[in-house]
């Protein structure tokens, strides 16, 4: 009610009564009495920043009024006061045992006990934002549908009392031609991910999502028939409709994973651990049939590794002068495989940014030339000697810091900040894996390398043959049959 009552009030006159009207709202949080007073004004302080950036990005830069950035921060900090649509996936699935795939439990704990501040608009987000008000306009042409003003009107800054630890409005409410009512919740992913619902629908997080303002609408009056995501897919500029059926399982998981995660942890100003990466399941069948195969291989090439330091050994002692043998080792190029923790640099740096940690802090010198440094350089001496000037002091500048290099963020000691500040650093997170073959074309050493891989690959194959022939029975316990007795 204060919330929608400070919507509704005129705007502030500048960021300072802003500001004072916020933290006001702030101090009517029912977790407040478990914020600390430094969260609480450090947020407040990232969240208008972010929200000048956030409408600056819909209306240009220096088009942000303070009343426009004042209802973006408000929107914030009426989220912080519950659970939104978007959020309970995560919450559903962290009771489950499972992670979020957009962020995590301990996550959102600290975001609703203001120690992490909102995250400015990712790409796909603001694609998300802009493209809505064209998707509704679509999707209405198309099925010649309504919204239903009465309806949304009834879940604007509404609260149930029976759970007030959830709130949020969908993104429609349409009447169909034949006087149905469907809740209408719009997404604009990209071509991959289109492409990915259409194998396996629309992901978890949705579905919950959208059961979350079924229970609002149901609640609160809002009559509705039916549930629905409406994906638009880039690839056809068409919008793929996927309905989503009632579960009344799922809704009581919804109410009792949203008032457990609240009381339990906000409340109590606690964060719930991390769920660890899953673990592979080892499947029956063709699974166990290749990890048969696979291990035979492994042991081959343990035992091809051994011989081959043993011949290497023989070499060695036989004499320098029969082959040249750099520090001990046969340097064949033939392939190599690395696989390495990656940081997305974005994603690290905003969850740098809402947990206080600088980035520019972790910034070092690349080595690499930085190209617009060097232009601008190279413009100011040419503007000095056309225009007569002496060049001297350019050149000065030059001979001292040298050529002009980039710098770029030290992702590693980056995330360590970033997790010894509290927040999960998964969300950021992925791998890069290489595996290099010679690329050789010319001399005796690429012929080598291609006589080298021609016997090793049909040896290869041959002893692949072998062990899918006997995969099976080594597994069984069978004894091998003996050809002298055939």
């Amino acid at each position: 009610a204060a919330a929608q009552a400070e919507l509704d009030a005129p705007p502030p006159a500048d960021f300072p009564e802003s500001e004072r009207r916020l933290m006001a709202l702030i101090d009517r949080l029912p977790q407040r009495p478990v914020i600390q007073d430094h969260h609480a004004a450090r947020w407040l302080s990232r969240t208008i920043a972010m929200s000048i950036g956030r409408v600056e990005l819909d209306r240009g830069e220096g088009n942000a009024t303070v009343g426009d950035v004042h209802a973006h921060a408000l929107w914030h900090v009426r989220r912080a006061s519950a659970i939104g649509g978007s959020e309970i996936g995560t919450i559903v699935k962290h009771f489950r045992g499972d992670r979020g795939n957009f962020t995590s439990a301990k996550n959102l704990a600290l975001e609703k006990l203001l120690i992490m501040s909102p995250q400015r608009s990712t790409p796909e987000m603001a694609r998300g934002n802009r493209a809505e008000p064209w998707l509704q306009r679509m999707y209405h042409e198309e099925h010649g549908v309504r919204s239903d003003p009465d309806a949304l009107a009834l879940l604007k800054g509404y609260r149930w009392h029976r759970l007030p630890q959830l709130v949020g409005t969908p993104d429609d409410i349409v009447i169909l031609p034949d006087g149905r009512r469907r809740v209408v919740d719009y997404k604009c992913p990209s071509a991959d991910v289109n492409a990915e619902y259409e194998k396996n629908g629309v992901s978890f997080d949705y579905v919950c999502q959208v059961h979350h303002y079924g229970v609002l609408a149901q609640s609160a009056g809002a009559r509705f028939d039916e549930m629905e995501v409406a994906v638009f897919d880039p690839r056809y500029f068409v919008i793929h409709q996927y309905k989503v059926e009632r579960d009344p399982a799922l809704i009581q998981e919804i109410m009792k994973s949203a008032k457990a995660f609240w009381d339990e942890f906000v409340m109590n100003g606690l964060v719930p651990e991390d769920i660890a990466p899953d673990a592979l399941e080892i499947q029956e069948g063709q699974m166990y049939d290749l990890g048969v195969q696979a291990v035979a291989l492994k042991v081959i090439g343990d035992e091809l590794e051994v011989r081959r330091k043993e011949l290497l050994s023989r070499i060695s002692a036989m004499g320098s002068e029969w082959h040249e043998l750099a520090t001990g080792k046969l340097d064949m190029g033939f392939a190599s495989f690395t696989r390495t923790r990656k940081w997305d640099e974005a994603a690290l740096t905003e969850l740098a940014r809402s947990v206080g940690v600088d980035p520019e802090a972790h910034l070092q010198d690349s080595g690499k030339p930085d190209a617009e440094r060097a232009i601008a350089l190279l413009a100011a001496l040419h503007k000095r000697i056309t225009e007569g000037q002496d060049p001297g002091p350019v050149l000065a500048d030059i001979a001292r810091t040298g050529i002009p290099t980039k710098t770029e963020l030290n992702l590693e000691t980056l995330e360590e900040a970033v997790r010894a500040a509290g927040a999960n650093t998964t969300p950021a997170a992925g791998l890069a894996e290489k595996f290099l073959i010679s690329q050789k074309k010319k001399g005796d050493d690429a012929e080598n390398v291609r006589a080298i891989k021609a016997e090793a690959i049909a040896l290869a194959d041959e002893i692949e043959s072998l062990i899918e022939q006997v995969g099976g029975r080594i597994l069984a316990g069978e004894q091998e049959e003996d050809p002298a007795l055939a």
